[in-house]
């Protein structure tokens, strides 16, 4: 009969520290990347705070919509391959709604992100302004660091059969396959895929 043992706060720590490595199943390079600047085009504007750009130079995935909430157009610029475009306002244009909705659209400086570590979506250049990549990861989601008072231990993978006990975590921070139990026991609900949060 296999026996839980009780795990410390500092070992999931270690256990997270392993999810915290890995990037979609692989593992990134601990090098830096020589990299100038990101672009990740977000969601931007309002009806009462519009934005200036116009189709031709709005991002290419991005929708564009006007106050009313009228669709406009889809934007035709992409980062790969651009295209020269005018700089007016297109005063129908309000705001628009991109893949991704939270952070900075302009990635400056980029510090050690590479290809590998960057974000899905995102495009990265030199220091020359030359298109080098689009990132590989998988942008994390934004979690609360509340802690889930229903949870009473976890268990992940790694740790094979012991609880994780005493640990402030909730179902957005859980590891992936960490699994959290409620004070009776039953399972509350399992960790998703992480990602390290790098942009």
């Amino acid at each position: 009969m296999a026996v839980h043992k009780e795990v410390s706060f500092l070992g999931y720590l270690l256990v997270l520290g392993i999810f915290l490595h890995h990037v979609d199943g692989k593992a990134c390079t601990r090098e830096c990347g020589n990299l100038g600047y990101g672009i990740c085009p977000r969601s931007e504007g309002s009806a009462e705070e519009p934005i200036c750009t116009n189709c031709c130079a709005g991002y290419k995935g991005c929708k564009y919509y006007s106050a009313d909430g009228t669709f406009i157009c889809e934007g035709e610029s992409d980062p790969n391959n651009p295209k020269a475009c005018p700089r007016n306002c297109d005063p129908r244009i309000a705001y628009s709604k991109c893949p991704r909705s939270q952070g900075e659209t302009l990635i400056y400086p980029t510090g050690c992100t590479t290809c590998c570590t960057g974000y899905k979506g995102c495009y990265y250049f030199g220091k020359d302004g030359k298109f080098v990549c689009e990132g590989e990861s998988t942008e994390p989601k934004a979690c609360t660091l509340e802690c889930d008072p229903r949870v009473a231990y976890m268990t992940c993978p790694s740790a094979g059969l012991a609880k994780i006990k005493d640990v402030c975590v909730n179902c957005c921070t859980a590891g992936e396959g960490c699994k959290l139990y409620g004070h009776n026991g039953s399972l509350l609900c399992t960790g998703e895929p992480q990602s390290i949060s790098t942009a």
